[in-house]
């Protein structure tokens, strides 16, 4: 926590909100003290702006100025008091009915719809009109119409939390429902914490200030929206004295806007992804932009010295330093390295999809002679998909689950080219059919499959276009080993079928000796050692390499037995143990 608070200090959005929301506070807390009495007729009524009366006078005589800095005081602690107890009424409802389910969520639930469905104005304007006049009264009303929307929030983040090992190990150290509430769950919504506050204290400003306006407010308290109203009821605008409302809304837009600064600093500190890096950080004067080569024989892909570096706050990153392969048509090439290593990356790379905080810095990515580095816009959207497609690690992430599979299919292949629905539903029953699955689940959705079902749609989707390049980026993490071998002969007959090349991207050194024909072992970023799968596993050069082959004890690096890896025949774990191959199998 205090790590976050020196960090947002330091975050130049925060740095600005925060300046002006504290000379707002000290100007509340601090000012009344230094001006006259707000409700003290002091001069004629409608004066301009002059030297005994800074802002002017209103129509009926009193010191604009005074008013403006007077109102501050409650307008604030209104708004602060109102941002504060709706987050946390909010925060308890959600919490609560998201981490106990059931009925007491049925019931949380049903009452946060029912405020929900209710208007929000229309309902403050209903209680204000009947409860008691005072602060405290504005405070009720504002929190009873604003704390639904927040309560629906928290119950979302609450139902993704509950799942987590550390929320299971407090259930069976025995705590009780509201330390774990309190201690394991709240803890977790810091960052969601911070900015339900900040925004819920900027519509409590807002939703005071235009209640007050309306005359629902204590019209002989001084505050901004007071000041509103009868700026209104003297015909301010009428008589064309601007400085009576000017200052008054002026105030109201610069806290609207500080909040809302500080709101976006929080959100970019909490998310990595919305973080701004300084282009400085990383050269790019160094990466060739030729866009078009004569192809080499024989190589489909060439990488030549890529350079990815990564801009973090104390500079650059270096995630991929130096790399270099080739890929031949037809060949399946495998990069294999410990998490961190790069060789995602390297995927990401391949097909533009590296975040806004890395780039290519040197080197370049040639496919068929052509530089894929250099491709931008509609250059870039041409290539992806049609030369060189991707199959996701997680299925069930990578297919949008509020479509069909069919509809799916027809979004892929009408981004490139006019497709008639009924065309792709036809190419999406072919493609299900090839990968082995019925061609009736073009109907289905993605929540009705298995993973190893989702997983082969993915590898469908991939093949919609008929690319000369599938990249497979952890393809088998989430599945069993049956499934994974029953996917990965899949892909091997549909490779001899179709003659496409593979870029085998893995962690699991054994699955890679047994599929691949070629691997290339990452460490630090670092392309240590490339050769084909029997001379790695006959005697490895590199320590690393030999490092990795020493972690299985059936896969050492004195290990000679290739008869035991075959594909499409896999071993699973020991070369004694085989699974035979399940046809047709869904899983």
């Amino acid at each position: 926590m205090r790590d976050f608070l020196r960090r947002l200090s330091r975050h130049r959005k925060a740095a600005v909100g925060g300046s002006l929301l504290v000379f707002f506070l000290l100007m509340a807390v601090v000012g009344p003290f230094f001006v006259m009495d707000p409700t003290d007729l002091v001069g004629r009524p409608h004066q301009p702006p002059n030297a005994a009366h800074w802002f002017g006078t209103t129509g009926q005589g009193q010191d604009v100025l005074a008013q403006t800095v007077v109102g501050a005081r409650e307008t604030l602690a209104i708004g602060f008091a109102v941002g504060a107890l709706v987050t946390l009424v909010g925060a308890l409802v959600g919490v609560t009915a998201g981490y106990l389910g059931r009925r007491v969520d049925d019931v949380l639930s049903l009452t946060t719809n029912v405020f929900l469905v209710i208007p929000g104005m229309p309902l403050a304007i209903v209680l204000g009109a009947y409860l008691p006049s005072g602060p405290l009264r504005m405070v009720a009303v504002l929190t009873v119409a604003g704390w639904a929307w927040n309560a629906r929030v928290f119950r979302a983040e609450s139902l993704a939390l509950r799942g987590r090992d550390f929320v299971s190990a407090a259930v069976v150290t025995g705590e009780s429902h509201s330390r774990i509430v309190s201690r394991e769950l709240l803890p977790n919504m810091a960052s969601l914490l911070g900015s339900s506050f900040i925004g819920n204290t900027l519509y409590a400003v807002g939703a005071q200030v235009g209640l007050e306006f309306l005359g629902l407010g204590d019209v002989s308290v001084v505050t901004w929206g007071t000041n509103l109203y009868w700026a209104g009821n003297d015909a301010a605008l009428l008589t064309r004295s601007w400085w009576i409302f000017v200052p008054t809304g002026m105030c109201i837009a610069l806290v609207g806007f500080a909040l809302t600064l500080l709101s976006s600093a929080i959100d970019e500190l909490t998310n990595p992804a919305l973080r701004v890096h300084k282009p400085a950080a990383l050269p790019v004067a160094t990466v060739p932009r030729a866009h078009l080569e004569r192809p080499v024989p024989g190589v489909l892909l060439r990488v030549q010295d890529l350079c990815i570096d990564y801009a973090t706050e104390k500079g650059a990153s270096r995630v991929v330093d130096s790399v270099s392969f080739d890929v031949a048509p037809g060949e399946v090439f495998g990069l294999a390295g410990e998490s961190g290593s790069g060789k995602s990356t390297i995927g990401s790379a391949l097909l533009g999809l590296l975040p806004a905080s890395a780039r290519v810095t040197q080197g370049r990515i040639l496919f068929n002679g052509m530089d894929v580095t250099a491709l931008e816009g509609p250059a870039l959207r041409a290539f992806r998909w049609r030369q060189v497609s991707m199959v996701f690690q997680s299925a069930m992430s990578a297919l949008n689950p509020v479509l069909t599979l069919g509809e799916q299919f027809h979004d892929t292949l009408a981004a490139h080219g006019r497709v008639s629905r009924g065309t792709s539903y036809a190419r999406a029953r072919e493609l299900l059919g090839m990968v082995g699955l019925s061609p009736d689940l073009v109907t289905a959705w993605p929540h009705q499959l298995s993973g190893g079902m989702r997983q082969r749609v993915g590898i469908a989707l991939a093949l919609a276009l008929e690319p000369r390049l599938v990249i497979m980026d952890e393809p088998t993490t989430a599945l069993d080993v049956v499934v994974q071998k029953e996917l990965l002969q899949r892909m091997v007959e549909l490779k001899q079928r179709l003659g496409f090349a593979m870029l085998f991207i893995t962690h699991d050194l054994p699955l890679l000796l047994a599929l691949s024909d070629r691997v290339g072992v990452l460490q630090g970023g670092k392309l240590v050692e490339v050769d084909t799968s029997a001379n790695l596993r006959a005697g490895a050069r590199h320590p690393y390499t030999q490092l990795l082959l020493s972690s299985f004890p059936h896969l050492s690096a004195k290990d000679a037995a290739p008869q035991a890896v075959q594909t499409p025949e896999l071993s699973v774990s020991r070369p004694s143990t085989r699974i035979a191959a399940i046809p047709g199998g869904h899983r």
